[in-house]
């Protein structure tokens, strides 16, 4: 069985090793020197297989990021990221006929919460995540923080109008014209061009 070469002086990961201690169950044992500035006793077993990289500084750092990244597990902004996902990728959800029978797709960055995160940020009291262009999928360009009263004008249902080269929801046309929202939704299904419909008296 070839001999296994002493450590002492080699680098392995966070962990120099220092001294020979004793010999352990599994191999020898060695006094190590952290990055962090601790000293620890580990199996060099462990240490060369990559096992033990640290004298677990670096799993509380990787715990503690963890928790900070995901520490809004609890957050509206996770809640809503989960949401999307759900009614885009999961064809058991009530919502997905809506969404992934439309395929209606997530951009690749929004996979993952941070990436979300990064480009949406915190979710604001009362608003919700609503799509600029409902044919389009999830993506930093056609998505934004919407109020209800915003995001009811910017569904499937509300048609668009225009006249005289401005362009506003049926909705917003019947406030500025005083129109009353119902003859303008059924002079629309009539098929009346958008001039028509927006005139006062027709």
């Amino acid at each position: 069985m070839p001999k296994i070469k002493p450590m002492i002086g080699i680098k392995y990961n966070r962990l120099t090793a220092l001294k020979e201690v004793r010999m352990g169950n599994r191999g020898m044992i060695y006094l190590f020197q952290c990055d962090c500035g601790n000293q620890k006793e580990l199996c060099s077993s462990a240490v060369r297989s990559g096992h033990s990289k640290s004298c677990g500084c670096l799993r509380v750092e990787t715990t503690s990021q963890n928790n900070t990244t995901h520490g809004a597990v609890n957050s509206s902004s996770y809640q809503t990221w989960q949401a999307m996902k759900t009614r885009c990728l999961n064809p058991k959800s009530s919502s997905y006929k809506n969404y992934g029978d439309r395929n209606i797709t997530i951009c690749d960055k929004w996979m993952s919460f941070e990436g979300f995160f990064e480009d949406m940020g915190e979710r604001p009291d009362g608003y919700s995540l609503d799509r600029i262009d409902n044919n389009k999928g999830y993506s930093k360009e056609n998505c934004r923080w919407a109020t209800p009263a915003e995001q009811n004008r910017n569904t499937r249902q509300n048609k668009f109008l225009t006249k005289n080269g401005k362009t506003m929801c049926m909705r917003d046309w019947s406030n500025e014209t005083g129109i009353p929202y119902p003859t303008i939704q059924d002079r629309v299904r009539r098929g009346w061009s958008d001039d028509r419909v927006l005139e006062r008296a027709a």
